[in-house]
């Protein structure tokens, strides 16, 4: 394995800084049972799309300076995309949009959400942390609104069936 640490790197540790010290002033609005399953099912449900787009036999974009594996991409499964998916659901309660009379609100703030992950993804390639082989910006505009679906059914389960607290 030739790894080296450059800018791509620390691209993705500056970023993973900023998102844990946002997610650690927001994270006493879940309950623990909530956080290890949402961390652990965003670490498993990334990292199973990730490796079967960049694997063979697609191979449509890698992650860092090399074509196969390095250490930053599973850094970033486990440190830098958890917490987008906490601070989705943050706002999602905060503004109330598990009501039926928001369903429209939703919709909008879903498609907000893309926009933004659509963006993050784009200073991911950007900054080479991302390099595209067969893969296109636009291929993952209908992927993060379905991802924010499956997070959200997955969110109302735990949130039903492991009731311990309630939200501040």
């Amino acid at each position: 394995m030739n790894f080296h640490i450059d800018w791509n790197e620390w691209f993705v540790v500056i970023c993973s800084v900023i998102a844990m010290t946002v997610f650690f002033r927001i994270r006493k609005h879940f309950d623990t049972i909530t956080i290890v399953i949402i961390w652990t099912f965003n670490i498993l449900f990334v990292a199973t799309y990730d490796y079967a787009l960049a694997a063979t036999p697609f191979e449509l974009y890698y992650c860092g300076d090399n074509e196969t594996y390095e250490p930053i991409a599973t850094f970033a499964h486990v440190f830098l995309y958890p917490p987008f998916t906490f601070f989705l659901l943050f706002f999602y309660d905060k503004w109330n949009l598990r009501e039926k009379k928001h369903r429209k609100l939703l919709v909008l703030y879903l498609a907000g959400w893309t926009a933004f992950a659509v963006f993050f993804e784009w200073l991911h390639v950007l900054n080479g942390f991302f390099v595209y082989t067969g893969w296109k910006l636009y291929y993952s505009i209908p992927l993060y609104p379905i991802s924010a679906l499956i997070l959200l059914r997955i969110y109302h389960f735990i949130e039903n069936n492991y009731p311990l607290r309630k939200k501040t």
